[in-house]
């Protein structure tokens, strides 16, 4: 089983939070009896960079998809695709609420979901698009 594993950027993590993602995805990694993890090694960290660290740390293989360039239409679209056409199943891993010192954008729902349950994270596109192309999928919001 390939597992993708997307989501939130390092910032929007608190030191707990990222505990909770860490556990999050061992927890996947075991459930869903992974070989191989695919994530997307975001420049700004958080749950791409997560993932191959607990991957590897389980003796799991790891593939990669950096975005080839730092914008939606030919970075992250194109990346986000890869991913999910790699994976079996893809875990997009976000948090209910933003820590109180973040200074990024912020958005009343997560506007991929339609939802207030958890903060916006382009995560949510892909396994939304993972859905779409035949795939299983699911958000994890700590």
């Amino acid at each position: 089983m390939t597992l993708g594993i997307v989501g939130c950027e390092a910032a929007k993590f608190t030191p707990a939070t990222e505990a909770a993602a860490r556990v999050a995805i061992r927890e996947l990694i075991r459930r869903y009896r992974v070989q191989r993890v695919v994530s997307g090694h975001c420049h700004l960290g958080g749950v791409d960079i997560y993932a191959v660290e607990e991957a590897r740390a389980m003796s799991v293989d790891v593939t990669e998809f950096p975005p080839e360039t730092l914008s939606w239409s030919s970075g992250y679209k194109p990346r986000n695709i890869a991913i999910a056409h790699a994976s079996d199943h893809v875990a997009c891993i976000t948090v209910k609420t933003l820590p109180p010192g973040y200074t990024g954008m912020r958005f009343r729902l997560c506007y991929h979901c339609g939802t207030a349950d958890h903060v916006k994270s382009g995560g949510c596109w892909t396994v939304k698009y993972a859905r779409k192309i035949g795939k299983t999928g699911e958000v994890v919001a700590l």
